[in-house]
């Protein structure tokens, strides 16, 4: 047990470093139109999500915090802590809402995916308003309204879910332990 936990710690770690690393770098590596709609892209919330869904509370809550430092660390001590605080959040209802719906399909990705993206968007455009920290916007809203940076967000980490979960199934082995679970329900089942 102890050996299959830290394999998936060293998994998590992985992912948050390589979504660091999309977050910071995949935006200037193409050409600029398609840079803009990357620039939306959270990839660090996506991890955490993702493992908010896989219904486990404290390790969902502490890769946010982790997830946090590391966003906050790449943004050059303007807001320290404001990042965090938005993916706890992010993770903590993406949690709540794993614990009450038991299903896991697209439907309910996007839901989880579309609460995250929409809080991590208003605590951060929150704080940073002239009401609160009074700083001026990363490159969050790169000058558009609140309205269109939340909308934008939202639809560009809605279609890279898609595909980051896809490859994040194959990387946590999800396929696999839902198998093992159909297949002992099947066992456990009576017989009539």
């Amino acid at each position: 047990m102890e050996k299959a936990s830290r394999g998936l710690t060293l998994k998590i770690t992985v992912c948050l470093l390589a979504a660091a690393y999309l977050q910071t770098t995949l935006a200037q590596q193409v050409p600029v139109p398609l840079g803009r709609w990357l620039g939306h892209i959270s990839w660090l919330l996506l991890v955490v999500v993702y493992i908010a869904l896989q219904r486990d509370a404290v390790r969902s809550l502490m890769t946010a915090a982790a997830a946090g430092v590391i966003h906050d660390a790449l943004s050059m001590g303007r807001g320290v802590g404001v990042n965090g605080l938005a993916m706890v959040l992010a993770a903590y209802v993406a949690d709540r809402i794993a614990s009450v719906i038991m299903v896991d399909n697209l439907i309910f990705r996007f839901l989880a995916v579309t609460a995250g993206s929409v809080i991590n968007t208003m605590v951060r455009l929150g704080f940073y308003s002239k009401w609160a920290l009074n700083l001026e916007l990363p490159v969050l809203a790169s000058g558009r309204e609140i309205a269109a940076t939340v909308v934008f967000d939202l639809f560009a980490n809605l279609f890279a879910s898609v595909l980051l979960y896809i490859a994040l199934d194959r990387v946590f082995n999800k396929g696999i332990d839902q198998r093992r679970r159909r297949m002992e329900a099947r066992r456990l089942r009576p017989r009539l």
